[in-house]
Order: C-alpha cells, then structure tokens, then sequence
C-alpha cells in the first residue's frame, strides 16, 4: 500500500507541484465528507431528491466543483504554467522543492524557512478544507433560504455538513503530514549536519488528537449508517457503496497513521544504536506530533551530554577509578563484616529449621536451597528466607507430624531474620506441645489454629517490615488425615498413582504480620490414602529464569510447570531440584518438602461381608416399614461382624440418632470419630448428641472444629451459639451469633437467639 501510494504521489510531484502532489489526496477527504452529506440527507430528510429539490442539488455539485477546483489552484495545480499557487508559503514550496533538484546549497534561513512552512503545511491545508467546506454550505444555505425550502431541512444538512467538514478537515491534515514527512527529514538532516537546532515546531495535532479523530471518524461512520437504516430509506446498494468507501478511507487514514508512528520508531531505534556505537546520535525526527518532538528535543540533550562526557572521558575515567579504587577498599571491608554477621546468623537458624519425626507411617524430606551465598574463612554458606520444619506431636493420645514450608519476605539478612524469628516462634509452640497436658487434649483443628494465631500476633508487631508466607499442618500418623492451613503459600501438590495436582482451597488467609481485618480461620482437611506423597514448596520453584539466545530475561509465569517438575522427578526432590534447573536458573530462594504416607504399602480393602451387607439390606427394609427396634438389632449384628467398616457405622448412629437413644449415639461418635476424623458430617452430628446428652463440653469441642474447617456452616455457627449459653459464656455466644448474622437473611432465627442473649443477660445482671 505504501508504495502505491508513493507512486502517485510521486507522479503529481513530478508533473505538476510538490504541494498539488498532496492537496490532490486530501480531495479524497472531500469526496468522503460529500459521501457523507449525500447519506445524511438521504436518511434524514426522506423527501429530499433531486427531482424536488433540483436548484439545491445544482448548487450542491457547482459549489463543490468550485471549492475542489480552488483547492488545486491554490496549492499549484497551475505550476506547469508558471502559477505556483496563491499562498507565500505555496509558492515557496513549489519554488525550492523540485524532483531531481538537491537542497544541500542552500543556506541555513532558507532552509528553516522552508523546513517551517512545510511543518505548517497540514494545518494550513487543514484550514484550507474548512474554508472551502464552509463555502459550499454557505451556497447551499442561500438556496435553501431563496427557494424557501424547509428550514428544518437546511438544520438537518448543517448535521450532515458538520460530519463531511470533520472528515474533510481530519483527512486533509492526516494526508499532508504523512506526505511531507520525506522532505522533512531531509531538510532536518542538512540543518543537523551544520549543527542547527531542528526540532522547534510541532503541528497542532498531537498522536492522541489524531488517535481520538480515527476514533470518532469509525463511531460517525457506524452512527451514519445505524441512522441511514433506521429511517428504512436504504437500498442494499447504498448501504454496500458507504460501508465500501468507509473501510476504504478509514483503511488509508489507519495505514498512514500508524506507518508514521512505525517510521517514528525505526528512526529512534537507529540513533540508539548509533549513539550507543559511538556516533552523533542524531535524531531527525519524521513526526511532527508534539509527544514525538519533546521526545526528540530531550534526546537531543542527552546527545549533548553524551558528547561532553565522552571529549573528557580520559579525566572523568582516571577521576572515577580513582575513587572506584577507594571503594572497593571500602566495601571489602565491609563485606567481611556482613559475611560475618551472614556466618553468625545462619549457624543461629540451622537448628531451627529440623527434621524430628519418628513415625513409621509418614515420612518427610526436604531440601533448601537459598539464593544468597557467601564465603567465610574459607567455608561457602548460604543464608535466605525460606524454611522448612517437621516434627512429631502427640495430641489426645495419637501421634501426628507437623510440618511447615515458610518463606519470609525479603533478601539476605531481611529474610534470614523473618526465618529465625518464625523458626524460634515454632519451636517454642512444639516444645509446649509436649509439656503442657491441657494443649497435649486439643483436637488438631484447635492446636493449629492456636499456632497460626501465635504466629500471626508475633509478625503483626514488625508493622509491615518482616511478612512470612507459609503452608502449616499436621498429618493423624494413623489414619493420613492432613489437617492444613495456606497463608499465600504458593499451592501444595499432591502425587498419587505418578500423577501430579495442586491441592487447592479457597483460603483467604494472608502472610503473617499483614495488618487486615481477621477473617473467620479455615482448616482444610485432606485423606492421604497409602503411596500418597504430597510436595511443599515456595515460590522459588516457579520462578525460573529461561535460557535464552537474547539479552532480554524471560521469567517463568506458568505455575503448572512444577506439576511436570513433580512427575518428572517421580515425587523425589533431588530429581525434582535437577529437573527445575535444566528449565533454567533459580531467581529466588527455593524450598522443598517432602511428606509420605505409608509410601510402599497398599491400601486394604475394606469390603463388606456377605452377612453384614445382608444384615443392611434387612435394616433398610425395616426403615422403611418404621420397624426400628429390628433394623438397630441388625445394624448392630453388622457392626459386630464388621467393626471397621464404616458405612454400617454410620448408618448405626444415624439410626440411634432418629431413636433418640443419644448415650448409646454418643459413644458410637466418639470411637467412629477416632478411626474416621476425616468425615466432617459425623462430627456435625456428634455435636448435636453431645448436646442432646448434656455433654456441652464435648458437643461445644466437635462445633469449633466443624468451625474451624468451614467457617460458613451456619447450623452449626446457631448451635454453637446455644451450647454457649447453656454453658454460661456470653461473649462467645454474642460473637458467634455476629459471625451468623452475616451469612443468613432468616432473621427470625438469628432475631430469636438474640432474645435468648438479652434475657440471659437480664437475668444474670438481677
């Protein structure tokens, strides 16, 4: 497209004048803009046609012959015949700029001169448009007026008008700059060359302006045919012929817009490389948009400034070594002290960060890996902010792993400090763990939640300046149920039959010691099954740096790359470790854990005798026919036969519950519970036997730990806020029952709790 549009150019330049070259494509405008009152005319004023309205139609097409034809002749159409046009600045164009005529022998006014007048070109040429738009309107007026047509009419023609005078005028500028870019570039480069400032006007158009004109011309286009059709005044080939000539001028105006930008850049481009090579780095702009000359008026300087330093570099570069030298005497000093203080800090975190389980049943791992290295007295360490504990804790007479995967904010020192504050914060919770017999009773849900909210506090005193991301938990090392919390951890992965998923959830949790509002703490649950492993890690194993053939750095954003990592590796770190840093290089501190449940063992089957399944069948049976007496004897026969199995323990409870024989229900919950802590439902309804059996305690225990794995339980939150008041402890009860005013619109039952709060308060304060 470009080079037709030369060619033609070049035709009218070569033949005719420089500046007809260009007025003769901005008559394109003209026709468009007529394109567009034509439409306008025909949608809106339906009984406007050329066998009712003849003189209007006559004068309509004299006048804007005239206005074309007054365009050429002022911009030196009349050239060949010794009429160079009717404008000085014309004229001088016409005069100086010949084809196959050189410029170089002219003198420095002249060229500002002529450089000037051919930046103010677009906008006299734009101007040029306007006026002879408004005389053609003008004329049209008169005849309306004359003829004594409709004045509303003529209103609706001024709309019509309003949109050609818009195209006219915008493509008019649009055409002009792009075609004299050439010229300008050439006078800017015989002016630089003789060291004379070159970037002192810009048009009046800008990049946005022209942006928002080629905006504005697509939205008038889709308007004027949207109206075109509304009015039901169009044939298929008017509404053809508009939508043509629309994409093709909007086609022409895009292409010139953006070549312009893209010529723009190119020039840039190259007197980047040429200052960066060691050239002048001159910068005769094509563009005469405001945005582009400040841009080269500031490029300018910085050439300016790059020549002043280079003529003085022998000094400035003896001068600089000079001090360079001082230094790095300097730093190295320095350094030793901060590899000291490296040395000191690391040899305090090494014993925090250990592997203390002794189960058989779960097995864990882990490999560290930070960023930072350093040597001192001849030993190479590393310090970062990534950490990784595991540890067994007996809680309620069972064993259970901790584990957690840290990784505090920050570099070097920052986030080594983070490590050993959390480091020793954990520490300190485990060894509690064992001495103390009231959190040796806690439920898991209620100890990590402890813990979470121990750690939490001690950060939120830093105010912002030390954050840790973590993922915490503990492992039951019987039955492989993962109780776990994620505070902006990246996701944890679990490996099973050689295949590698994220363990995801919906927490909301943010890093320790960010200062929100505390949100309603969740514990998610996860059955591991025998073979299973599960892989923590921080976000160094995402952020990976490509090798590349370029000099530009390309980071990994992809987080389901550490699933490929995982399957590669079959679930080992070291091969995992390999398989990361054959993608590319580690950017961050990285971490990784390893934990296994009964990794080379089976999962048994637990399958359900024939005499058991013929006793549920019976059971079922009886159910139905309200026989409950015999179907509790048969579930109760089938528990004999099948202790572990646990869907006939299951219906067993759920049957005692329905026979209100809630003491028998009650210690059925407590074993089921042991064996099967994973199942939230049962301990839902554990709770409410508990409470039918007068052990609030335990009913209040099993409701904080449906709480606590999910916080939007509503039943349970209203129960919860029952079992408090039984107990006496008001201001759990009130702020219980806040936490379930926000997720019910039932405000009877939340009205009625309320009312049970106020009367237990009036009656304790009489």
């Amino acid at each position: 497209m470009s080079m037709f549009f030369d060619r033609i150019f070049k035709f009218f330049y070569k033949y005719i004048s420089y500046s007809f070259a260009i007025v003769i494509f901005s008559l394109q405008g003209a026709f468009f803009g007529a394109f567009y009152a034509y439409f306008f005319g025909s949608a809106l004023i339906p009984e406007f046609t050329i066998e009712n309205h003849p003189e209007v139609v006559l004068v309509f097409v004299i006048t804007t012959a005239i206005a074309a034809l007054g365009h050429s002749i002022e911009f030196g159409i009349l050239t060949p015949i010794g009429y160079l046009g009717l404008r000085t600045d014309t004229k001088k164009l016409n005069a100086n700029l010949k084809p196959n005529e050189t410029i170089r022998h002219k003198d420095i006014l002249e060229l500002e001169n002529l450089l000037n007048a051919i930046i103010d070109f677009p906008k006299e040429n734009m101007y040029a448009a306007l006026r002879y738009a408004s005389f053609v309107f003008i004329s049209v007026s008169f005849t309306y007026i004359f003829y004594q047509y409709p004045l509303y009419e003529l209103a609706l023609i001024l709309i019509g008008w309003l949109a050609a005078v818009f195209v006219y005028g915008g493509f008019s500028y649009i055409i002009s700059d792009y075609f004299t870019g050439a010229k300008r570039v050439e006078i800017k480069k015989i002016l630089s060359y003789r060291d004379v400032t070159i970037h002192k006007n810009h048009g009046i158009m800008s990049l946005k302006g022209k942006f928002i004109f080629l905006l504005i011309l697509i939205l008038l286009s889709l308007s004027v045919l949207a109206v075109f059709i509304s009015f039901e005044n169009a044939s298929l080939i008017k509404i053809f012929a508009f939508i043509t000539m629309t994409f093709f001028e909007a086609v022409i105006l895009i292409f010139m817009f953006f070549q312009s930008i893209n010529l723009t850049l190119e020039q840039i481009n190259e007197s980047a490389n040429s200052l960066a090579s060691g050239g002048r780095g001159a910068l005769p702009i094509l563009s005469i948009d405001k945005e582009f000359i400040r841009f080269a008026e500031n490029f300018e300087k910085a050439t300016r400034e790059v020549g002043r330093i280079r003529e003085n570099l022998t000094e400035l570069v003896e001068a600089k070594t000079s001090e360079l030298r001082n230094s790095l005497e300097t730093v190295e000093t320095l350094k030793k002290q901060q590899d000291g203080d490296y040395f000191l800090t690391s040899l305090l975190i090494k014993p925090l960060s250990l592997n203390k389980t002794l189960g058989s049943n779960v097995k864990t791992d882990f490999l560290i890996k930070q960023k930072k290295t350093f040597t001192f007295h001849g030993r190479e360490n590393e310090i970062g902010g990534d950490i990784c504990i595991t540890r067994t804790v007996p809680l309620r007479g069972k064993d259970y792993t901790f584990f957690l995967n840290a990784d505090a904010m920050g570099k070097s020192l920052q986030g080594a400090g983070g490590v050993l504050v959390l480091g020793a914060a954990v520490q300190s919770i485990l060894e509690r763990s064992f001495a103390v017999q009231s959190i040796k009773s806690q439920y898991a849900e209620r100890w990590i939640k402890n813990a979470y909210q121990e750690l939490h506090h001690i950060f939120e005193s830093f105010d912002c300046s030390m954050l840790v991301s973590m993922v915490m938990g503990l492992i039951d090392d019987e039955t492989g149920l993962m109780y776990y919390l994620n505070a902006e951890h990246p996701w944890s992965v679990l490996y099973r039959n050689q295949k590698a998923e994220f363990i995801k959830n919906n927490s909301e949790l943010r890093k320790l010691g960010t200062p929100v509002k505390e949100n309603s703490l969740e514990i998610t649950t996860l059955q591991l099954q025998p073979g299973d492993v599960v892989i923590l890690g921080s976000d160094g194993r995402d952020d990976i740096e490509f090798d590349t053939q370029t000099e530009f750095r390309k980071i990994n954003h992809d987080e389901e790359l550490f699933l490929h990592h995982v399957e590669k590796g079959g679930g080992n770190l070291k091969s995992i470790y390999q398989s990361i840093l054959e993608m590319g290089e580690l950017t961050d501190d990285l971490s990784l854990m390893r934990i296994s449940f009964k990794e080379h063992q089976t999962l048994p089957t637990r399958s359900i005798r024939k005499e058991s399944y013929d006793l549920m069948r019976k059971a079922r049976n009886h159910i139905k026919e309200n026989q409950l007496d015999q179907a509790k004897d048969s579930l109760i026969e089938a528990n004999r036969i099948n202790p572990e199995n646990q869907e006939i323990t299951r219906a067993l409870i759920r049957l005692l519950v329905r026979m209100k024989e809630y003491k028998l229900a009650a210690e059925k919950c407590n074993t089921y519970i042991e064996e099967f802590p994973g199942d939230t439902d049962l301990i839902y309804l554990a709770s409410f036997t508990y409470k039918q059996t007068k052990e609030y305690g335990k009913a209040i225990d099993m409701g904080e730990r449906i709480r606590l794995r999910n916080p939007g339980h509503l039943s349970n939150l209203l129960r919860l806020v029952q079992l408090y008041l039984l107990v006496g402890n008001l201001p759990k009860a009130e702020k219980t029952l806040g936490l379930a005013s926000f997720l019910t619109a039932d405000s009877k039952r939340v009205d009625s709790l309320r009312t049970e709060i106020e009367g237990f308060r009036k009656k304790n304060v009489d």
